[in-house]
């Protein structure tokens, strides 16, 4: 009797083990020893022309490609705009958000604060102004305390080129840091036409080219000039997590090259997509598209430039090393 109450036992602990594998193994029966292929890859863009690659990679089958070639052909793809990069960081600390794409200045701001999110790729250099509809204005030292600067957030590549330029005019970084109101750039050019003179709005295409072009509008400071030189607007980031995921971060950065260099190699393929894409007439577009300080272009320029004042400012805390910032080594 003892010897068949301990077979039983036996028998009984040896199925409680079994059971959870063989419910999660396969439908016939058999148990998987394969990691599953469904993955969900979620990307984020913002506003604007400069992010035209990712409008690329919407439009045609370049990411479905590298997916496929990677073995991940099951996965799920979900675009979304977000209104500026603190959404994107918070999006991405819950685990909501697997790649996006953010100016250089909030960038490094978020890395200072302890993100580990690096760059891709660089994606886009775009013209960028601060508009005003006031005649009177003809320099940063003509802002008076009612004027209010609209920007998509503190810290945004606009902040920091317009906290440059006080610099240099004004010996003060900090000079308009109260005076700036946090809009998304749709939303600051509707304020824009309704608004009083004292709002500028410091943007980038289309918004720029549809302020510039009515009655009474034109750019009080130019990004480029500020700067020096042409530089990086655009980056495509992400977190260690997916990184780590080597198969899909491969497939997804030689993706997002293939884009960027689609927009110089098929000129006219990719109008007709954007135009479909932001609804934009053909002439819109090529007015947008002709200006030449929009390029897409993957290296990153510009980093240093924006690492050195920051710091030195105050606006980076932390030293950061700037080989550190991307996740291929044989980056600049």
């Amino acid at each position: 009797m003892k010897r068949r109450s301990l077979n039983s036992f036996l028998r009984l602990t040896l199925l409680v083990v079994l059971l959870p594998l063989i419910f999660s193994g396969c439908a016939d029966g058999r148990v998987s020893t394969q990691p599953s292929t469904n993955k969900k890859l979620v990307i984020a863009e913002q506003f604007g022309l400069a992010y035209a690659p990712i409008e690329i990679l919407k439009s045609t089958e370049i990411l479905t490609e590298e997916l496929a070639k990677a073995g991940l052909e099951t996965t799920a793809v979900e675009f979304k705009t977000l209104g500026n990069t603190a959404a994107i960081r918070e999006a991405m600390v819950s685990g909501d958000l697997d790649i996006g794409f953010v100016a250089i200045p909030p960038f490094l701001i978020g890395k200072d604060n302890g993100m580990d999110w690096r760059i891709i790729s660089g994606v886009s250099e775009s013209p960028m102004a601060l508009v005003t509809k006031d005649p009177e204005l003809t320099s940063l030292s003509q802002l008076t305390p009612e004027h209010r600067i609209m920007l998509p957030q503190p810290g945004s590549v606009q902040h920091i080129l317009l906290s440059m330029a006080a610099e240099k005019e004004l010996n003060d970084p900090k000079a308009f840091n109260n005076q700036l109101i946090a809009m998304a750039h749709p939303d600051a050019m509707t304020a824009m036409l309704s608004g009083p003179k004292t709002q500028l709005h410091f943007t980038s295409p289309p918004y720029l080219e549809q302020e510039l072009a009515l009655e009474g509008f034109r750019p009080l400071l130019d990004a480029e000039a500020i700067m020096g030189s042409p530089f990086t607007f655009i980056v495509g980031i992400c977190p260690q997590r997916v990184h780590d995921d080597t198969r899909l971060y491969n497939a997804f950065e030689s993706a997002l090259l293939r884009a960027v260099t689609f927009m110089n190699a098929h000129p006219e393929e990719a109008a007709e997509i954007l135009c479909a894409a932001y609804n934009y007439s053909a002439a819109e577009l090529e007015l947008y598209l002709s200006n030449e300080q929009l390029r897409f272009d993957s290296e990153v320029r510009g980093l240093d430039t924006f690492y050195e004042f920051m710091h030195r400012t105050g606006m980076i805390k932390n030293p950061l090393n700037l080989k550190d910032l991307y996740w291929s080594q044989n980056e600049n």
